[in-house]
Protein backbone atom coordinates (compact mmCIF):
# COMPACT_ATOMS: atom_id res chain seq x y z
CA UNK A 1 0.00 0.00 0.00
CA UNK A 2 2.39 2.88 -1.31
CA UNK A 3 1.60 6.26 -0.02
CA UNK A 4 1.08 8.59 -2.73
CA UNK A 5 1.60 12.08 -2.90
CA UNK A 6 -0.67 15.24 -3.12
CA UNK A 7 0.78 16.28 -6.61
CA UNK A 8 0.45 13.45 -8.10
CA UNK A 9 -3.18 12.73 -6.62
CA UNK A 10 -4.32 16.54 -7.18
CA UNK A 11 -5.59 15.94 -11.00
CA UNK A 12 -8.09 13.20 -9.29
CA UNK A 13 -8.91 15.39 -6.27
CA UNK A 14 -9.94 18.26 -8.76
CA UNK A 15 -12.03 16.10 -11.51
CA UNK A 16 -15.67 16.89 -11.29
CA UNK A 17 -15.60 12.73 -10.71
CA UNK A 18 -13.61 12.87 -7.27
CA UNK A 19 -16.24 11.98 -5.40
CA UNK A 20 -17.93 8.75 -7.03
CA UNK A 21 -14.10 7.62 -7.70
CA UNK A 22 -12.69 7.72 -4.15
CA UNK A 23 -15.68 5.56 -2.70
CA UNK A 24 -15.87 1.75 -0.85
CA UNK A 25 -18.73 1.71 -4.18
CA UNK A 26 -16.30 2.22 -6.75
CA UNK A 27 -13.27 0.14 -5.34
CA UNK A 28 -11.14 2.59 -3.18
CA UNK A 29 -11.63 1.75 0.59
CA UNK A 30 -9.10 4.52 1.42
CA UNK A 31 -6.67 6.59 0.59
CA UNK A 32 -3.04 6.68 1.95
CA UNK A 33 -1.16 9.90 1.34
CA UNK A 34 2.44 11.10 1.80
CA UNK A 35 1.66 14.20 4.58
CA UNK A 36 5.35 15.19 4.04
CA UNK A 37 5.04 16.49 0.79
CA UNK A 38 2.53 19.42 1.16
CA UNK A 39 2.05 20.01 -2.75
CA UNK A 40 5.12 20.31 -4.22
CA UNK A 41 4.50 21.62 -8.03
CA UNK A 42 1.03 23.17 -6.99
CA UNK A 43 0.05 26.41 -7.05
CA UNK A 44 -1.31 27.89 -3.91
CA UNK A 45 -4.78 28.04 -5.45
CA UNK A 46 -4.46 24.47 -6.90
CA UNK A 47 -2.87 23.26 -3.29
CA UNK A 48 -6.18 24.95 -1.73
CA UNK A 49 -8.61 23.41 -4.03
CA UNK A 50 -6.68 19.54 -3.75
CA UNK A 51 -6.60 20.29 0.15
CA UNK A 52 -10.46 21.12 0.13
CA UNK A 53 -10.87 18.02 -2.42
CA UNK A 54 -9.36 15.49 0.52
CA UNK A 55 -11.38 16.66 3.21
CA UNK A 56 -14.60 16.25 1.06
CA UNK A 57 -13.81 12.43 0.07
CA UNK A 58 -16.05 9.64 1.27
CA UNK A 59 -13.49 7.22 1.90
CA UNK A 60 -10.75 7.79 4.93
CA UNK A 61 -7.71 10.00 4.36
CA UNK A 62 -4.82 8.40 6.12
CA UNK A 63 -1.79 10.55 6.16
CA UNK A 64 1.53 9.35 6.60
CA UNK A 65 3.93 12.04 8.22
CA UNK A 66 7.23 11.08 9.47
CA UNK A 67 8.65 14.56 10.07
CA UNK A 68 6.92 17.86 11.09
CA UNK A 69 6.24 20.32 8.30
CA UNK A 70 5.81 23.45 8.96
CA UNK A 71 3.87 26.47 6.42
CA UNK A 72 0.59 27.43 5.54
CA UNK A 73 0.77 24.31 3.11
CA UNK A 74 1.85 21.81 5.87
CA UNK A 75 -0.47 23.25 7.71
CA UNK A 76 -3.23 22.52 5.04
CA UNK A 77 -2.81 19.25 3.97
CA UNK A 78 -2.46 18.31 7.49
CA UNK A 79 -6.18 19.76 8.49
CA UNK A 80 -7.40 17.68 5.34
CA UNK A 81 -6.86 14.55 6.64
CA UNK A 82 -9.01 11.91 8.72
CA UNK A 83 -5.98 10.25 10.75
CA UNK A 84 -2.29 10.65 10.76
CA UNK A 85 0.60 7.95 11.21
CA UNK A 86 4.28 7.47 11.40
CA UNK A 87 4.96 4.69 9.37
CA UNK A 88 3.61 2.24 6.16
CA UNK A 89 3.26 -0.54 9.38
CA UNK A 90 1.13 1.99 11.47
CA UNK A 91 -1.22 2.50 8.88
CA UNK A 92 -2.08 -1.65 8.37
CA UNK A 93 -4.08 -2.56 11.75
CA UNK A 94 -6.29 0.62 9.86
CA UNK A 95 -6.18 -0.16 6.60
CA UNK A 96 -7.00 -4.03 7.22
CA UNK A 97 -10.40 -2.72 9.67
CA UNK A 98 -11.23 -0.37 6.37
CA UNK A 99 -10.90 -3.62 3.76
CA UNK A 100 -13.16 -5.14 6.33
CA UNK A 101 -15.64 -2.72 6.62
CA UNK A 102 -15.51 0.04 4.44
CA UNK A 103 -19.23 1.13 4.45
CA UNK A 104 -18.77 1.62 7.94
CA UNK A 105 -14.62 3.13 8.20
CA UNK A 106 -16.31 5.77 5.26
CA UNK A 107 -19.73 7.05 7.48
CA UNK A 108 -17.58 7.03 10.53
CA UNK A 109 -14.93 9.80 8.79
CA UNK A 110 -17.95 11.55 7.43
CA UNK A 111 -19.22 11.66 10.60
CA UNK A 112 -16.68 13.17 12.47
CA UNK A 113 -16.11 15.78 10.26
CA UNK A 114 -19.53 17.11 10.52
CA UNK A 115 -19.40 16.55 14.47
CA UNK A 116 -15.81 18.59 14.53
CA UNK A 117 -17.82 21.57 14.09
CA UNK A 118 -21.38 20.29 14.78
CA UNK A 119 -23.04 21.45 18.58
CA UNK A 120 -23.65 18.15 21.28
CA UNK A 121 -27.00 17.83 20.51
CA UNK A 122 -26.36 17.99 16.52
CA UNK A 123 -23.94 15.69 16.69
CA UNK A 124 -25.80 13.31 18.56
CA UNK A 125 -28.75 13.40 16.20
CA UNK A 126 -26.06 12.63 12.99
CA UNK A 127 -24.55 10.46 14.96
CA UNK A 128 -27.72 8.45 15.92
CA UNK A 129 -28.69 8.90 12.36
CA UNK A 130 -25.89 7.01 11.09
CA UNK A 131 -25.44 4.49 13.37
CA UNK A 132 -29.02 3.39 12.57
CA UNK A 133 -28.34 2.92 8.63
CA UNK A 134 -25.21 0.51 9.42
CA UNK A 135 -27.34 -1.45 11.80
CA UNK A 136 -29.26 -2.57 8.62
CA UNK A 137 -26.06 -2.71 6.52
CA UNK A 138 -24.90 -5.58 4.86
CA UNK A 139 -21.48 -5.46 7.41
CA UNK A 140 -22.76 -5.52 11.12
CA UNK A 141 -25.56 -8.40 8.96
CA UNK A 142 -21.98 -10.63 8.17
CA UNK A 143 -21.01 -10.18 11.92
CA UNK A 144 -24.35 -10.97 13.60
CA UNK A 145 -24.45 -13.98 10.95
CA UNK A 146 -20.86 -14.96 11.73
CA UNK A 147 -21.55 -14.37 15.63
CA UNK A 148 -24.39 -16.83 16.09
CA UNK A 149 -23.10 -19.55 13.69
CA UNK A 150 -20.62 -19.39 16.44
CA UNK A 151 -22.50 -18.94 19.48
CA UNK A 152 -23.95 -21.57 21.75
CA UNK A 153 -27.84 -22.60 22.01
CA UNK A 154 -29.26 -21.66 25.90
CA UNK A 155 -31.20 -19.03 27.51
CA UNK A 156 -29.58 -16.67 29.71
CA UNK A 157 -30.98 -16.45 33.28
CA UNK A 158 -32.59 -13.79 34.59
CA UNK A 159 -30.86 -11.09 36.60
CA UNK A 160 -32.66 -10.39 39.93
CA UNK A 161 -30.27 -7.65 40.82
CA UNK A 162 -30.59 -4.15 39.85
CA UNK A 163 -28.58 -3.12 36.23
CA UNK A 164 -27.48 0.55 38.60
CA UNK A 165 -27.30 1.24 42.43
CA UNK A 166 -28.12 4.66 42.93
CA UNK A 167 -27.06 5.81 46.48
CA UNK A 168 -27.11 9.21 48.34
CA UNK A 169 -24.81 10.52 50.83
CA UNK A 170 -25.59 13.79 51.68
CA UNK A 171 -24.96 16.11 49.38
CA UNK A 172 -23.78 13.45 46.72
CA UNK A 173 -25.11 10.38 44.33
CA UNK A 174 -23.59 7.04 43.71
CA UNK A 175 -24.37 5.63 40.63
CA UNK A 176 -22.73 2.31 39.98
CA UNK A 177 -23.30 -0.06 37.36
CA UNK A 178 -24.19 -2.78 38.75
CA UNK A 179 -23.88 -6.34 36.21
CA UNK A 180 -20.06 -7.46 37.63
CA UNK A 181 -20.99 -11.07 36.36
CA UNK A 182 -21.43 -9.59 32.51
CA UNK A 183 -18.12 -7.47 32.93
CA UNK A 184 -20.61 -4.64 33.16
CA UNK A 185 -22.10 -5.03 30.43
CA UNK A 186 -24.28 -2.04 28.95
CA UNK A 187 -27.93 -3.21 28.39
CA UNK A 188 -31.21 -1.85 28.27
CA UNK A 189 -32.24 -1.87 31.81
CA UNK A 190 -28.32 -0.48 32.61
CA UNK A 191 -29.37 2.56 29.98
CA UNK A 192 -32.86 3.10 31.57
CA UNK A 193 -31.63 3.28 34.65
CA UNK A 194 -28.79 4.96 34.49
CA UNK A 195 -30.56 7.35 32.62
CA UNK A 196 -33.30 7.05 35.62
CA UNK A 197 -30.37 8.20 38.11
CA UNK A 198 -29.23 11.65 35.34
CA UNK A 199 -33.00 12.86 36.00
CA UNK A 200 -32.69 12.61 39.60
CA UNK A 201 -29.84 14.78 39.96
CA UNK A 202 -31.18 17.13 36.56
CA UNK A 203 -34.35 17.90 38.83
CA UNK A 204 -32.56 17.86 42.29
CA UNK A 205 -30.60 20.63 42.58
CA UNK A 206 -29.35 19.63 46.51
CA UNK A 207 -26.69 17.04 45.05
CA UNK A 208 -24.18 18.86 44.39
CA UNK A 209 -22.01 15.77 43.10
CA UNK A 210 -22.76 12.57 41.01
CA UNK A 211 -20.08 9.77 41.20
CA UNK A 212 -20.40 6.63 38.41
CA UNK A 213 -18.59 3.72 38.56
CA UNK A 214 -18.48 0.24 38.12
CA UNK A 215 -18.62 -2.55 40.33
CA UNK A 216 -16.76 -5.77 40.06
CA UNK A 217 -13.43 -6.65 37.84
CA UNK A 218 -13.93 -3.74 34.96
CA UNK A 219 -15.85 -0.49 34.80
CA UNK A 220 -17.55 -1.12 31.57
CA UNK A 221 -16.99 -3.90 28.64
CA UNK A 222 -19.23 -1.95 25.98
CA UNK A 223 -22.85 -2.72 24.51
CA UNK A 224 -24.21 -6.45 26.24
CA UNK A 225 -23.48 -8.63 22.48
CA UNK A 226 -26.56 -10.65 24.15
CA UNK A 227 -29.40 -7.63 23.14
CA UNK A 228 -27.54 -6.82 19.50
CA UNK A 229 -29.99 -7.75 16.79
CA UNK A 230 -32.82 -8.28 19.29
CA UNK A 231 -34.64 -4.81 17.83
CA UNK A 232 -34.65 -4.56 14.04
CA UNK A 233 -36.71 -1.93 13.80
CA UNK A 234 -33.95 0.76 13.00
CA UNK A 235 -35.94 3.86 12.69
CA UNK A 236 -37.54 3.05 15.88
CA UNK A 237 -33.78 2.49 17.86
CA UNK A 238 -33.31 5.78 16.50
CA UNK A 239 -36.41 7.32 18.23
CA UNK A 240 -35.31 5.59 21.77
CA UNK A 241 -31.93 6.97 21.53
CA UNK A 242 -33.72 10.35 20.37
CA UNK A 243 -35.65 10.35 24.15
CA UNK A 244 -33.09 8.45 26.24
CA UNK A 245 -30.11 9.50 25.42
CA UNK A 246 -27.64 9.29 28.34
CA UNK A 247 -24.56 10.91 26.66
CA UNK A 248 -26.54 13.88 25.95
CA UNK A 249 -28.02 14.23 29.75
CA UNK A 250 -24.25 13.57 31.09
CA UNK A 251 -23.11 16.38 28.58
CA UNK A 252 -25.80 18.52 30.02
CA UNK A 253 -25.26 17.68 33.58
CA UNK A 254 -21.20 17.27 33.00
CA UNK A 255 -20.40 20.38 35.83
CA UNK A 256 -21.50 17.94 38.83
CA UNK A 257 -20.08 14.61 37.40
CA UNK A 258 -17.19 12.34 38.01
CA UNK A 259 -16.60 9.10 36.50
CA UNK A 260 -14.27 6.83 38.36
CA UNK A 261 -13.19 4.26 35.64
CA UNK A 262 -10.58 0.91 35.99
CA UNK A 263 -9.68 -1.69 33.99
CA UNK A 264 -11.45 -2.23 30.89
CA UNK A 265 -13.63 0.77 28.92
CA UNK A 266 -14.57 -0.58 25.97
CA UNK A 267 -16.98 1.32 23.47
CA UNK A 268 -19.82 2.73 25.28
CA UNK A 269 -17.83 2.58 28.71
CA UNK A 270 -15.24 4.75 26.99
CA UNK A 271 -18.26 7.33 25.28
CA UNK A 272 -20.12 7.89 28.30
CA UNK A 273 -17.49 8.83 30.55
CA UNK A 274 -15.93 11.30 28.03
CA UNK A 275 -19.09 13.81 28.44
CA UNK A 276 -18.12 13.80 32.09
CA UNK A 277 -16.76 16.97 33.26
CA UNK A 278 -13.74 14.66 35.04
CA UNK A 279 -12.80 11.02 34.72
CA UNK A 280 -10.48 9.44 37.46
CA UNK A 281 -8.72 5.84 36.17
CA UNK A 282 -6.84 3.15 37.60
CA UNK A 283 -3.23 3.30 36.31
CA UNK A 284 -3.92 -0.45 34.71
CA UNK A 285 -7.16 1.06 32.80
CA UNK A 286 -6.80 0.85 29.19
CA UNK A 287 -9.72 2.32 26.55
CA UNK A 288 -10.82 0.71 23.15
CA UNK A 289 -13.29 1.27 20.53
CA UNK A 290 -13.92 -1.27 18.46
CA UNK A 291 -17.42 -1.08 16.76
CA UNK A 292 -15.33 -1.04 13.68
CA UNK A 293 -14.74 -4.99 13.54
CA UNK A 294 -18.90 -5.29 13.66
CA UNK A 295 -19.63 -3.08 11.07
CA UNK A 296 -20.57 -0.03 13.44
CA UNK A 297 -19.39 3.08 14.75
CA UNK A 298 -19.75 4.31 18.40
CA UNK A 299 -22.82 4.51 18.89
CA UNK A 300 -23.56 6.06 22.57
CA UNK A 301 -22.08 9.20 21.93
CA UNK A 302 -18.12 8.65 20.93
CA UNK A 303 -18.30 10.43 18.11
CA UNK A 304 -19.09 13.62 19.79
CA UNK A 305 -17.46 13.05 23.63
CA UNK A 306 -14.27 11.53 22.24
CA UNK A 307 -14.06 13.84 19.52
CA UNK A 308 -13.91 16.80 22.19
CA UNK A 309 -11.14 15.31 24.20
CA UNK A 310 -9.15 13.83 21.91
CA UNK A 311 -9.67 15.99 18.43
CA UNK A 312 -10.98 14.37 14.97
CA UNK A 313 -7.84 12.65 13.63
CA UNK A 314 -7.25 11.09 17.18
CA UNK A 315 -10.92 9.77 17.27
CA UNK A 316 -10.57 8.28 14.17
CA UNK A 317 -7.14 6.22 14.62
CA UNK A 318 -8.38 5.01 17.87
CA UNK A 319 -11.82 4.25 16.40
CA UNK A 320 -10.31 2.43 12.45
CA UNK A 321 -7.70 0.69 14.55
CA UNK A 322 -9.45 -0.62 17.36
CA UNK A 323 -6.16 -0.88 19.83
CA UNK A 324 -6.62 -0.16 23.26
CA UNK A 325 -4.68 2.44 24.71
CA UNK A 326 -3.78 2.36 28.53
CA UNK A 327 -4.05 4.98 31.02
CA UNK A 328 -0.66 6.85 31.05
CA UNK A 329 -1.54 7.54 27.01
CA UNK A 330 -5.40 8.55 27.67
CA UNK A 331 -3.96 10.78 30.14
CA UNK A 332 -1.59 12.62 27.50
CA UNK A 333 -4.13 12.90 24.65
CA UNK A 334 -6.86 14.33 27.56
CA UNK A 335 -9.00 11.33 27.10
CA UNK A 336 -8.86 11.41 31.06
CA UNK A 337 -7.91 14.18 34.12
CA UNK A 338 -6.57 11.71 36.47
CA UNK A 339 -4.28 8.50 37.52
CA UNK A 340 -5.24 7.34 40.95
CA UNK A 341 -4.49 4.08 42.18
CA UNK A 342 -8.14 3.68 43.37
CA UNK A 343 -11.06 4.54 42.09
CA UNK A 344 -13.45 2.89 44.48
CA UNK A 345 -13.66 4.88 47.87
CA UNK A 346 -11.64 8.43 46.32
Amino acid sequence: MPATSLAVLAPQLLSPCARERFSPLNGTAYVLLDADDSGHGLSPTQLRAACAALAQLPCPVIGLRRADGTGAAAAALLSSLDVVVGSTQAARPLVKNILRAPLAAMTLVQLLRHNERASIHQGLFAESLAYAALQGGREFADFMAARDASRRPGERAREAAPAVLAERREGELWLTLNRPERRNAYSIAMRDQLLEGLQLLASDTAIARCIIRGAGSCFCVGGDLDEFGLFDNTAEAHAIRSTRNVGLLIAELAGRIECRVHRSCIGSGLELPAFCHRIVATGDTTFQLPEITMGLIPGAGGTVSVLRRIGRQRTAWLTLSAKRIRAAQALQWGLIDEIAESTSQR
